[in-house]
């Protein structure tokens, strides 16, 4: 578990984080959802405490904060951010880096051999990471993190450079760590798969966490999406005057229905406009990423 207790950063003028306070539980995946340079990645350095907010701490496991040397080496046995590839040496192996990190956290319970069949990896690991395509580059950052095996991970655009293949098959991993009772946090602006191994996801937006879904709980805007093509909506938008609608990239429309009970008019007046392409549902991830940012 780790709490982010009145977390505030600015930089300058330029608040990035202001007043969060947030709890992620064990055995949950948390997305973090943002542009790029929004201050998803300021929030995963506070977490690590390399980056100290102006107000506020971070609790790890109810009683843990950083405060010196000792306390802090101590939470790193608990928290681990998966590397950069930037972090990795092009004249080691993957095997190299893969030993490096298990010797690093000290960790026993897991072995190297088994991660690197899970991931798929057997075929290049003993090269050198020079001759590494960017995807194989991001599989060993992924599988370093898996040695660590700390019961908090944090990941930082851990689908970057991923084909299909492999981001169905890290997305795997993901799930059985979170199903093993660790507290995975990933930050992301790439939406694939997301809602898929989430537990929660939260949009961070001029500085605050919003949360956007709760597998428990729910979606947080309970309203009706009725989309449809835009060039179709042309036909009947002005049917629709007393609800929410908007086009997304000029191709998709939305139209908002906040009443349940107002469904079926509005899908009575889609049909008899001769409108029959259409979906009905919660707001998706990937609309609500556009009309947010």
């Amino acid at each position: 578990m780790i709490e982010l207790n009145n977390i505030s950063v600015s930089f300058g003028q330029h608040v990035v984080l202001d007043k969060i306070d947030v709890t992620f539980m064990p055995g949950e995946v948390i997305g973090l959802v943002a542009p790029n340079g929004t201050g998803k990645s300021t929030l995963l350095n506070v977490c690590m405490n390399y980056l100290k907010p102006q107000t506020g701490k971070v609790i790890v496991h109810g009683t843990k904060t950083y405060k010196g040397p000792k306390e802090n080496s101590q939470i790193y046995q608990d928290i681990s951010m998966m590397p950069d590839q930037n972090d990795l040496y092009p004249h080691l192996t993957g095997y190299d880096h893969l030993k490096m990190y298990q010797d690093m956290w000290r960790s026993k319970n897991i072995k190297i051999d088994n991660v690197i069949t899970q991931l798929e990896m057997g075929h290049y690991v003993k090269k050198k990471v020079a001759s590494y395509s960017l995807g194989m580059k991001q599989r060993l950052c992924f599988a370093m993190q898996m040695v660590s095996d700390t019961s908090i991970m944090l990941m930082d655009e851990v689908m970057n450079g991923l084909d299909p293949n492999n981001v169905e098959l890290i997305s795997r991993v993901i799930i059985e760590k979170r199903d093993l009772g660790k507290t995975v946090v990933i930050a992301s602006h790439l939406l694939e798969n997301l809602e898929k191994y989430s537990n929660r996801i939260f949009f961070l937006f001029n500085g605050k966490l919003e949360l956007f879904l709760d597998k428990e709980e729910g979606y947080t805007d309970k309203a009706t999406y009725v989309k449809l093509n835009s060039e179709e909506a042309k036909k009947v938008e002005d049917l629709f005057t007393n609800c929410y609608q908007v086009d997304l990239n000029h191709q998709e429309h939305l139209i908002r229905v906040d009443e349940t009970a107002e469904l079926p008019g509005v899908l009575s007046m889609l049909i008899e406009a001769g409108i029959l392409e259409f979906s009905v549902g919660h707001l998706s991830l990937s609309d609500a990423y556009q009309l947010k940012f």
